[in-house]
């Protein structure tokens, strides 16, 4: 053993890793050349060794100058108007392992995400949590790779047992001989232990993500130095700058700040609004924007090379169901009662669509979705011989945004549309109108339904008090079925029809 630390695979190796245990995270005494991480591969993180060098741009490995230990970034700003950025010629002195956010570059403290390519460092600027932390949970990203020029070299951090890569569910594991510190998942290799090494002390699993900023072992702050001379970037510029990311993949700072000479914000929602028009004005644009961000996120949620199962339903439509790899990443939401769009691309036959709803999705029972295909007049058409070579998107529609413009116009252009009570209500006037004249049920509780709490009961009567009311709290406070009994009680006192408009198409 050369050095302190020896490489050996996704391991940590030491002459005392008691050390990192006690607290004692500083590692800046290490020589480059010692390797901190043994992946199953004997090299670094199992990717070689730690000077190799590929022709890849996207892996980051070519030579860095011996500058990039020191940190170019430009002045402070106050505000988005105000950013003073850097010329583009200064621009292109910044090396590609530059932190998209505010420009440092040391090697130590700067992690690449796998996902996009862009580097981020552990500073936080203003945020409360480090780039590169700030960047994973904002992009829904999960897997990062050290600087070649690192202590721990070019690794992929990754679980020693399993490999997965979700940083978020990484974490170390000192062994009980204190020579070594193992990479693990916390579900489910820290939680059972393998058979590959029975010494890994399991009860002191910590996660490699603390106080939301890696290890500092692992990726080093950087200088107070290095900061002082960085970009300073608010949250709001921070999460402008990642939506322009989710459109332009190669968006700068540069083009944040063009964005940011362009006043297009909405106005911003008042308490009290002097007229219908105003109210009308106001959220109009905002419904617009939701409008369009939906369509978008919709539209996206597209996947490829899908296994299709067939089946026959007892209405005699067919039933197409598969796993959504997009779904169980969390990066989309499906819901029964969705519309999708089924098609087939494969070479056994010519190419084929139809259209869907959902009608079961991922449960503790299955991991699969399930579409019941709208009947046409051909259904021999559909290809229910083939089962590879599918993909499904969503159809998005608009006709529930529609329908909240029409509502506004019609509230902004005929005051009689609604009760003068309402009204008012919605443009925050106050509005002193006396306990209406109920006579309330003596029993609250409905056959049929769980029995009500005495929280559930006061909202119920209060409900039942007044002409407008609204029901909020946590899930699984019983809303539903406190929504449920408000319903049956309304319709024993008036002897008629409720109408409910759930945000569901079934309701319960």
């Amino acid at each position: 053993m050369e050095g302190a630390f020896t490489h050996m695979g996704n391991h940590l190796v030491s002459d005392s890793a008691a050390a990192i245990n006690a607290g004692d995270d500083d590692l800046s005494t290490l020589d480059p050349d010692e390797s901190l991480l043994y992946g199953k591969y004997n090299g670094r993180g199992g990717l070689g060794s730690a000077r190799r060098r590929n022709d890849d741009d996207d892996n980051e490995t070519e030579n860095f100058d011996d500058d990039d230990t020191e940190s170019v970034a430009s002045v402070p700003v106050g505000a988005m108007k105000g950013l003073n950025l850097k010329a583009p010629e200064e621009e292109k002195k910044l090396p590609p392992h530059a932190c998209a956010y505010c420009g440092i570059h040391s090697p130590g403290s700067v992690v690449k995400c796998l996902a996009c390519n862009k580097w981020f460092c552990s500073a936080r600027g203003n945020a409360s949590s480090s780039h590169i932390v700030n960047h994973l949970v904002r992009a829904r990203h999960k897997e990062v790779q050290l600087h070649p020029q690192s202590t721990l070299g070019d690794t992929t951090l990754e679980c020693y047992n399993c490999g997965t890569k979700n940083v978020f569910l990484l974490g170390f594991i000192p062994a009980k001989s204190d020579t070594v510190v193992v990479l693990l998942c916390r579900q489910p290799c820290a939680a059972t232990p393998s058979s590959k090494d029975m010494s890994w002390d399991t009860s002191r699993w910590q996660p490699l993500i603390e106080d939301r900023s890696f290890l500092p072992w692992l990726v080093s702050p950087p200088s107070d130095n290095e900061q002082l001379r960085a970009r300073h970037l608010t949250p709001p510029m921070i999460s402008k700058l990642e939506e322009m990311w989710k459109e332009n993949a190669n968006a700068t700072i540069a083009d944040l700040e063009k964005a940011a000479s362009i006043d297009d914000d909405p106005l911003p929602v008042l308490l009290k609004y002097e007229d219908p028009y105003q109210y009308q004005n106001i959220f109009g644009p905002l419904v617009k924007m939701e409008s369009d961000y939906d369509k978008k996120l919709k539209e996206a949620q597209s996947e490829d090379g899908l296994v299709v199962r067939w089946d026959l339903g007892l209405n005699t439509k067919h039933l197409a169901s598969f796993t959504f790899p997009k779904l169980e990443s969390g990066d989309v939401k499906l819901a029964v009662g969705d519309e999708m769009r089924l098609k087939y691309k494969g070479e056994l036959r010519p190419p084929w669509e139809g259209v869907g709803y959902v009608v079961k999705i991922p449960n503790n029972q299955s991991d699969e979705v399930t579409l019941e295909l709208r009947k046409t007049g051909n259904d021999k058409s559909v290809p229910t011989e083939c089962t590879h070579n599918f993909s499904a998107d969503y159809v998005w529609k608009a006709t529930s945004y529609d329908r909240m413009q029409t509502a506004m116009k019609t509230f902004a252009m005929d005051e009689m549309s609604v009760s003068g009570y309402i009204f008012h209500k919605l443009l925050g006037h106050e509005v002193a109108v006396a306990p209406m004249k109920t006579n309330l049920p003596k029993k609250f509780s409905v056959p049929g339904l769980p029995e009500l709490n005495s929280s559930q009961i006061s909202a119920i009567r209060n409900v039942l008090l007044t002409p407008l009311s609204l029901i909020q709290g946590p899930p699984g406070t019983g809303k539903t079925v406190t929504s449920a009994t408000i319903i049956y009680h309304l319709a024993k006192m008036n002897n008629g029809q409720v109408l409910v408009c759930p945000p569901y198409s079934e309701v319960p």
